[in-house]
């Protein structure tokens, strides 16, 4: 029998029983930038399969980046550089469109003294927010639309980024130049043009001769996607018809 248990068990093993199963003032626990900016990503996929209100997801980016806020505010530095160098919460937020993000984590010091880390494959978090990718990945491989599983959760989070009063990645991009991020556009076209190899024939000229490779890429983003959506609605008409 559990002596905790007892009627009549000492006072003091009762209190040491309710001290070790009671929470310690003071050591609340923070979740990380990275597993915020991974439950911020699932909740704006689910309002997009459920509501598909953008402002749901724009007040779902807010929250997450309050989130994140509070815990550098603590003083807290893990995990804000990420495991390795060009896959920071910084550079992930910058690829996904998430300014209000970003404006939290270049309150760091630490954050924006590595503002200009590249991956492996050369992508800065200014050159990703160029990039667009969640509003231009099937003009840089067509064959995502043959995958499901990668297709239809860009496709239902859509409105966050074409539906906002204030575009994603556009203000994304202009919060890393406030804060001194390196904008090169030439080099950022020569990186998505190496990493983008299943690219047109078509896509490629338009990306060789942009100006602003971030406008160029949404432009020709919008046309693939409806593009296929029609190519798609003709090909389910079609098989009703038979």
């Amino acid at each position: 029998m559990n002596t905790f248990s007892r009627p009549h068990a000492r006072p003091a093993l009762l209190l040491a029983a309710a001290l070790l199963a009671s929470p310690v003032h003071g050591a609340e626990t923070r979740r990380g930038p990275m597993a915020t900016l991974s439950a911020l990503a699932d909740r704006i996929y689910t309002l997009g399969e459920t509501s598909g209100s953008a402002a749901d997801m724009i007040a779902a980016e807010t929250a997450a980046a309050a989130e994140v806020g509070q815990y550098i505010a603590s003083g807290a530095t893990d995990g804000l550089l990420g495991p390795a160098k060009g896959k920071s919460p910084l550079a992930t937020a910058a690829y996904m469109g998430y300014p209000d993000v970003v404006a939290a984590l270049l309150a760091s010091p630490l954050v924006r003294a590595h503002i200009d880390d590249a991956d492996d494959m050369g992508v800065t978090p200014w050159i990703a927010a160029n990039f667009s990718m969640k509003q231009s990945l099937w003009a840089c491989n067509p064959a995502v639309f043959g995958d499901p599983f990668k297709f239809v959760p860009m496709l239902v989070t859509q409105p966050y980024y074409v539906s906002n009063a204030v575009p994603p990645y556009r203000k994304t991009r202009e919060l890393l130049e406030q804060a001194g991020a390196h904008a090169d556009m030439a080099k950022a076209k020569d990186v998505w043009l190496a990493n983008c190899k299943n690219r047109s024939p078509a896509i490629e000229s338009g990306i060789r001769g942009a100006t602003d490779l971030q406008k160029t890429v949404q432009a020709l983003g919008a046309t693939t996607l409806t593009e296929q959506l029609q190519r798609m609605q003709k090909k389910a008409a079609e098989a009703r018809k038979q």
